[in-house]
């Protein structure tokens, strides 16, 4: 009898411990690896983050509405970036507070999403290294020659801005009046690199479907524009975290997800065109022979995308058309 109330008394101990542990609230993993982080609200537990009281600088400068001040705030500090309570109800726009914007799953300058939680948003400070205004003309350019056929020009003969060593996806697109008609992206450890290697992968697309795209590539080029952009994650979505979607991905988005060596992604104007985000998934999901309802699934990571557009070069027929610029903030 002593032995079984003995057991009994340990089963009893062994599932009060279970539920104890199912009932804690669980810190994302991608969120232990950052340490130099603000806290406008309290973080999950375990996470040793300065509450916001103890920098008054970045107190005052994320209740101001300037980008750059927060973020010169932030950088003087010390800090990598800025744990925020999720709103998504809160109305977002640059004459808010950046707190409010932030809050809300926003866009905002200088500033990229890094985990997207049901307990609250986690934004960092960008560090990509944009090319300047002369470089920016020089982008499109080459990948129209790489189009059109040539040998794609070695890395040393770029301007320095655009071999700086960075992680970078490069995105090239050819479009015409009716919108975009093919694109390839590629990831590399420079703008120039990514360039190439994406001009060469979209000329190589063309060629393989040269018969549905109405031809050969170097017949029909001059009637499109080229444009290059960046594309970056803005933020991965905790599992928990799926019922906030439809709130986050705002129209400066796309939708993307990645599994072991495979990834696939919707365009922000793509992502627009369905009835919501969570749909525009369900379509990324059919479109690549996964259940529309693969949301939770254990290997796969959830991320909203941004498209900055960085280098336009127009066609003789091309699209011509008003462009909204595709990484504008809120």
């Amino acid at each position: 009898m002593a032995k079984r109330a003995w057991v009994l008394v340990i089963v009893g101990v062994l599932g009060a411990l279970l539920v104890w542990r199912q009932s804690r609230t669980q810190t994302p993993a991608p969120l232990l690896q950052w340490t130099n982080v603000v806290a406008l609200v309290s973080p999950p537990p375990g996470l040793g983050w300065d509450r916001l009281e103890a920098h008054p600088a970045v107190e005052e400068a994320v209740q101001g509405v300037d980008p750059d001040r927060l973020r010169e705030a932030l950088e003087d500090a010390g800090l990598q970036g800025l744990w925020v309570a999720v709103s998504p109800e809160a109305v977002a726009g640059a004459e808010r507070p950046l707190a409010q914007r932030l809050a809300s799953g926003g866009v905002v300058r200088g500033f990229r999403g890094e985990a997207l939680t049901r307990h609250g948003l986690l934004y960092v400070v960008d560090d990509t290294h944009w090319p300047v205004a002369l470089s920016d003309r020089v982008l499109a350019r080459v990948a129209r020659r790489i189009l059109e056929g040539s040998a794609p020009p070695p890395l040393d003969a770029f301007p320095e801005e655009l071999t700086q060593p960075q992680a970078v996806e490069i995105l090239v697109l050819l479009s015409e009046g009716r919108g975009p008609r093919l694109w390839r992206s590629a990831r590399a450890q420079s703008i120039a690199e990514g360039l190439v290697t994406a001009a060469l992968a979209a000329r190589e697309r063309w060629e393989e479907r040269t018969e549905t795209m109405g031809g050969p590539l170097g017949d029909r080029l001059d009637q499109f524009d080229v444009e290059v952009a960046f594309l970056f994650d803005d933020g991965t979505f905790d599992p928990g975290a799926v019922s906030l979607i439809d709130a986050l991905v705002k129209s400066q988005h796309g939708v993307a997800y990645e599994q072991p060596a495979r990834w696939r992604y919707l365009l922000p104007w793509a992502t627009r065109a369905a009835d919501t985000p969570t749909d525009a998934y369900r379509r990324l999901f059919r479109d690549n022979d996964l259940p529309e309802d693969s949301f939770e699934r254990r290997d796969m990571r959830l991320y909203r995308l941004r498209m900055q557009t960085v280098s336009i070069d127009q066609g003789s027929a091309g699209s011509r058309r008003a462009r909204v610029p595709s990484g504008s903030e809120d």
